[in-house]
């Protein structure tokens, strides 16, 4: 009998199906418990590993081929042969380019970037470096390294009033970490502004040693140094959020490369052993050898000469020994392993192991366009994080440290700071096209149509229009002091091409 109070238990049925479509990611069975990481902080992770991954990416750039090679492409495609050069386009109120203000600036910042010498002190605090130098260390130690440092001193020995210092990241460092009565923390040597993690400071072995056999404290000796944040800038790329520290780029493919050296290594013996033809030699006569290694005369063959015929006696045997080196799956895992190194660095495998074998245009073309979109991206984050900084603290120095006449380097006002600061353009090299000729003809077709500008076109250069047309102005002027007749116009003259003759 039902109470006519009580409600009847209905019992619920899962669908199966359900939980099949559950993410196999977050199953924790036998067959898928492969986490291994944890749910650390960014900062928790690196701590722990950055030295020790520090030390041995340097270890293979130092001894890997492949690990070289990635460091110069970088380098030759990010920052090419000029670098990453500055273009100013600074405008009047009419809307027009202030020419003669962008050219004052455009030459000083020239000025500033050359390379110390007896009766001039460039960019550089140690005189070594150029501008171009100086982004190509900073390029390399981020790769290398994880993070550069570079302290900008104000007031030097410089018409300019402004000069930066190279610093290793190993100054840095790493085991200070702490909360400050004020609330603010210091993670791995950077003192942040509470919650907003804003760098205030940084603590920096400043200590020197004729040696510099390490940067850490005891190696060095004294104490590190309180750096404020606003003469430091810490150029790295935060893979993660509430990152305070850089990690070198090829972390995710050091295992990889180095496991691919350890098999190298071993193929290569391997290989000379089966050159060689090694060979063991038996005594089946039941004669004993002495011990001076001859028996009835003779001595055991221990080398032999190419083209050399040895006669063995009776009971003697010689036994050679077969090594199946190199084997035809050599090539195969050789390509199969360094496409793994190049996903793991983020380049095309074309570009990291120069192997064109089976490469087709087309394959070749799309791969080419997708590095250089890659390839962009770094520039763009490296003028943001490097190039335009040290501008805009150049800027401002130029703008207000007398010269020899009492007035600033820079005269022009210095109330209108943002109009030069927001003025400036960084153009890095550029990328030609993967087949010219049919790339040419695309980019007429798109002008014609109005799809692209004059201005992207020069940008795909590594160039910006203004450039251009003064390049093209000047060529005009030379071939009319000289007399010469040039074969083309540029900007849509009805002067046809001259088409070569074929023989």
């Amino acid at each position: 009998m039902k109470w006519p109070w009580k409600k009847e238990k209905k019992t619920r049925r899962v669908n199966p199906q359900v939980f099949n479509r559950s993410y196999v990611a977050g199953d924790t069975s036998r067959l898928y418990n492969w986490q291994t990481g944890t749910d650390r902080s960014a900062d928790g992770e690196i701590k722990d590993r950055l030295k020790t991954i520090r030390k041995r990416s340097r270890e293979l750039i130092q001894n890997e081929p492949l690990a070289k090679k990635y460091i110069s492409l970088l380098n030759t495609q990010v920052l090419g042969r000029y670098g990453i050069r500055l273009q100013m386009k600074a405008r009047n109120d009419d809307k027009t380019l202030d020419l003669a203000a962008n050219n004052i600036i455009e030459r000083l910042w020239s000025n500033w970037g050359r390379r110390g010498g007896p009766d001039y002190s460039g960019c550089d605090a140690s005189g070594q470096y150029t501008f171009l130098d100086i982004q190509r260390q900073v390029l390399d130690a981020v790769v290398r390294d994880g993070e550069a440092l570079i302290y900008m001193h104000e007031g030097r020995r410089n018409p300019h009033g402004f000069q930066l210092e190279l610093l290793t990241a190993d100054r840095l460092n790493i085991e200070k970490n702490e909360v400050l009565r004020s609330g603010n923390v210091i993670r791995m040597g950077i003192e942040q502004e509470k919650r907003t993690r804003r760098p205030l400071a940084y603590f920096l072995n400043m200590g020197e040693n004729p040696i510099y056999e390490s940067f850490e404290i005891q190696a060095l000796g004294g104490t590190y140094e309180r750096i404020p944040a606003e003469r430091i800038i810490h150029v790295y790329y935060s893979e993660r959020m509430e990152q305070s520290r850089g990690l070198p780029w090829m972390a995710p493919a050091m295992p990889t490369i180095k496991l691919l050296q350890t098999y190298l290594e071993n193929e290569v013996v391997a290989s000379s052993l089966a050159a060689a033809k090694v060979a063991t030699i038996t005594n089946n006569s039941g004669d004993d050898v002495a011990m001076d290694g001859t028996v009835d005369g003779y001595t055991p063959i221990s080398n032999m000469e190419p083209g050399s015929i040895e006669q063995l006696p009776s009971g003697w045997e010689m036994n050679p020994l077969e090594f199946s080196h190199p084997t035809s799956q050599f090539q195969p895992m050789l390509e199969t392993v360094i496409m793994q190194i190049a996903s793991g660095l983020g380049v095309p495998y074309s570009d990291l192991s120069s192997n064109m074998t089976g490469a087709s245009y087309s394959s070749l073309r799309q791969e080419a366009l997708q590095s250089r979109e890659y390839y962009r991206t770094l520039q763009q984050w490296f003028i943001d994080q490097f190039i335009d900084p040290i501008y805009q603290r150049w800027l401002s120095s130029v703008l207000t440290t007398p010269g020899s006449d009492t007035e600033a380097i820079l005269k022009l006002p210095v109330e209108k700071f943002f109009k030069w600061s927001e003025g400036a353009h960084f153009f890095p090299r550029g990328f030609e096209g993967v087949d010219p000729l049919k790339d040419a003809n695309a980019k007429k077709v798109a002008l014609q149509n109005g799809f692209v500008s004059l201005q992207d076109v020069a940008a795909d250069r590594g160039t910006d229009l203004e450039s251009l047309m003064a390049q093209h102005q000047t060529a005009k002027s030379l071939a009319q002091q000289y007399g010469v007749k040039l074969a083309f116009e540029p900007f849509g003259s009805p002067h046809q091409s001259i088409e070569p003759e074929i023989e």
